[in-house]
Formats: structure tokens, C-alpha cells, sequence
């Protein structure tokens, strides 16, 4: 059986290659460090985030015409 795709963990660098140039690797970085951008999952010291959530995230915070979509 397939997973479902908005489920798939992604990693830093595949969100940046996914989603570059607006969410790049420090970015999240710096990001996570200050408790703001996207949900993510922590597994054995490393940083994944879902399709799912990263898709959210921009949707609420894509900015239009000079206000919040």
C-alpha cells in the first residue's frame, strides 16, 4: 500500500529542494530555533516536516495584495 503523499516526512534539504527559494534550509533552521515557521517532527535528533503541514503553513501565512490571505 501506498502512503498517503501529504503524510511523507520530509527533510530540511528536501523541503528547500521542494519549496526553494522561499523555505530554504537555514531558514528553518532559524526558524525552529525561534519557535515560528512550520510544524515539525523530531526523530533521533533529526528534523523532518510532513508535505502536509509545510502546504498549510504557506497557505496561512501567503500574503495578497498587502493582506493576510
Amino acid at each position: 500500500m501506498k502512503p498517503d503523499q501529504s503524510n511523507r516526512l520530509l527533510s530540511r534539504d528536501d523541503v528547500e529542494a521542494q519549496y526553494g527559494p522561499c523555505l530554504t534550509r537555514r531558514w528553518l533552521e532559524l526558524a525552529a530555533h525561534q519557535g515560528k515557521g512550520p510544524p515539525m517532527v523530531k526523530r533521533a535528533r533529526r528534523v523532518f516536516y510532513r508535505a502536509s503541514d509545510i502546504e498549510a503553513w504557506l497557505a496561512a501565512n501567503t500574503v495578497q495584495n498587502g493582506k493576510a490571505a
